[in-house]
């Protein structure tokens, strides 16, 4: 008897051009984060099973280290979503790849209405 293997696409080369950085990432969650008001944090994290203390530290940039996996987690959780990417190849902090150009100006462009709000 024989096993077929699945058809398997093959994985693309991403755009470089669509990623963001860690630090653009964060800046994003955190304005997003803030706009949730007084008491809007934990119900959110509740709904979408995030650690509360762990969302409040990255919110206020307490964070110990990086943590590009929760930040993942926390973009998708507004509507970002992203891969990990590790780009450049020497950094140890990955950068997000977003699906295509409309997302990246869409992200562009709510940074800069965060940042510019603070």
């Amino acid at each position: 008897m024989e096993v077929e293997c699945p058809v398997v696409a093959p994985l693309p080369f991403p755009d470089l051009q669509l990623t963001v950085s860690y630090a653009e990432a964060l800046r994003y969650a955190q304005g997003r984060l803030k706009m949730l008001g007084n008491g809007g944090l934990k119900p959110f994290c509740a709904a979408h099973q995030l650690t509360y203390p762990n969302i409040i530290n990255l919110k206020n940039g307490k964070l110990k280290r990086e943590e590009p996996r929760l930040l993942q987690r926390l973009l998708g959780c507004l509507a970002v979503p992203t891969e990990l990417l590790h780009y450049p190849l020497a950094s140890k902090t990955p950068c997000f790849l977003l699906p295509d150009v409309e997302a990246l100006a869409t992200f562009r462009d709510q940074l800069q209405f965060l940042t510019a709000q603070q």
